[in-house]
């Protein structure tokens, strides 16, 4: 009888560990989407942390419709329905890059997509969540544009829009031109500085009745870093200078500095119109 009670209590204990055992091998093994980080959209740049060379999810509310992403950008992309994944290049820029999704419900999200740290790990699956009214018309009849002009922006017509505009055109691929203005590329390749640091050459202008606005194509000549100066970039009229990086690489010794094109920028000058 005693040896019933002895292994009746060995058995009682082999069953506790071995339910101890089965509870943390499935805590372990819960679905990744348990994992989701969920985001609520406040109108303004989200940040997205990745990995290179791992997957990263994010599903919005609806169906994604189009977007924008540098030309030369080291995201890939992969989109189905209402989610998409994000696959990052070891050449991501340590300050990320930006991206731009419209739902097929107009709504538009931008973000900000960045290499993942100690201080913040990489996001297997972020839910984006949103509670902004949405136009409950029928939109029936009317062409799908891939751009949808998300509302609440500044018009091209002021320095802020134009901006934008440019900005859209020059990084993103936005297909059209700009809104009022006349894309010009008589001027294509004409070196305006080099000054033996940076070179900087006309990509396009585009001409409006008021504003004018120059997309520039700017190169590190030098051994080391060079962080650019906005006043060198200024002209008679100049309203506003902007930049895709302020801080440009090294001129590249290798063929991954070279696709990670980090020594190149781009430089957006706006002035008021010389015809005026």
């Amino acid at each position: 009888m005693g040896w019933v009670t002895m292994k009746s209590s060995w058995a009682a204990n082999n069953m506790t560990l071995r339910c101890s055992m089965i509870a943390a091998l499935f805590a372990c093994c819960l679905p990744q989407a348990a994992l989701a980080r969920d985001v609520e959209y406040q109108g303004k740049e989200t940040s997205i942390y990745v990995t290179p060379g791992e997957p990263t999810q994010i599903t919005f509310p609806d169906k994604i419709e189009g977007g924008f992403k540098r030309k030369h950008s080291s995201l890939a992309l992969e989109r189905q329905g209402n989610f998409l994944v994000v696959f990052a290049q070891p050449e991501i820029p340590y300050e990320g890059e930006a991206l731009l999704v419209h739902l097929k419900d107009k709504r538009s999200y931008a973000m900000r997509i960045l290499p993942s740290d100690d201080e913040n790990p990489r996001d297997e699956f972020i839910r984006m969540k949103d509670n902004r009214d949405i136009d409950g018309e029928d939109n029936q009849g009317i062409e799908t544009n891939p751009y949808l002009q998300p509302t609440g922006f500044a018009p091209p017509t002021i320095v802020p829009g134009l901006m934008r505009e440019l900005i859209l055109v020059a990084e993103f691929g936005k297909k059209g031109g700009i809104s009022g203005y006349r894309r010009s590329n008589r001027y294509t390749g004409e070196v305006v500085l080099n000054d033996g640091t940076i070179q900087a050459k006309i990509d396009e202008i585009f001409l409006g009745t008021d504003l004018w606005g120059y997309v520039l194509e700017v190169e590190n000549l030098l051994d080391s870093s060079y962080r650019l100066n906005p006043a060198a970039f200024r002209i008679d009229g100049t309203r506003a200078v902007g930049a895709e990086r302020w801080e440009l690489a090294a001129r590249p010794v290798t063929a991954e500095q070279q696709i990670a094109n980090a020594h190149r920028a781009k430089v957006y000058v706006i002035t008021k119109s010389l015809r005026k």
